[in-house]
């Protein structure tokens, strides 16, 4: 009788080790280095792309890369040029319209299977304005404020 009051335990123990195992096992089998992750942002692989804005897109459609969106017409051809979350919100946010001359900095990416061009900067009309920092991470309208109460450009 005594042999099964420890049983008990012993099961709960070893079914704990074995997910936690899992688990241990599992992450390295799903994590990507940080190099490929689609988020990554390469400074050194900036180009910089000028063009007319064809459309703005405040919403993105189902299937595109998450915020607002310039459509440029380029030399090149059509390019979907993401802003970012905050790329059109907020004090000191970028005002443009359909038919305006561009020029956007950023790095083009691969997202689902379409080509979006990560956008760092855009300017238009003389004036830059930043959508992204040199890690690729959104600057959010707190940052732009603080920014501009200091003095400094982003």
């Amino acid at each position: 009788m005594r042999s099964s009051c420890f049983t008990k335990p012993n099961r709960m123990i070893a079914g704990l080790l074995a997910g936690l195992l899992f688990a241990i096992l599992a992450v390295p089998l799903i994590a990507q280095p940080a190099g490929e992750s689609p988020q990554s942002y390469d400074i050194s692989k900036e180009v910089t792309l000028s063009g007319t804005v064809s459309a703005v897109i405040t919403r993105p459609a189902p299937g595109m890369m998450w915020g607002a969106h310039l459509m440029l017409q380029t030399v090149s051809g059509k390019v979907d040029a993401s802003l970012g979350r905050w790329g059109l919100a907020g004090k000191g946010a970028l005002s443009v319209a359909p038919g305006q001359q561009v020029e956007v900095t950023g790095v083009m990416r691969t997202f689902g299977d379409k080509e979006v061009f990560v956008a760092r900067t855009v300017k238009v009309n003389g004036k830059v304005y930043t959508m992204r920092n040199e890690h690729g991470l959104d600057v959010s309208p707190q940052t732009r404020q603080r920014a501009a109460q200091k003095g400094e450009s982003l």
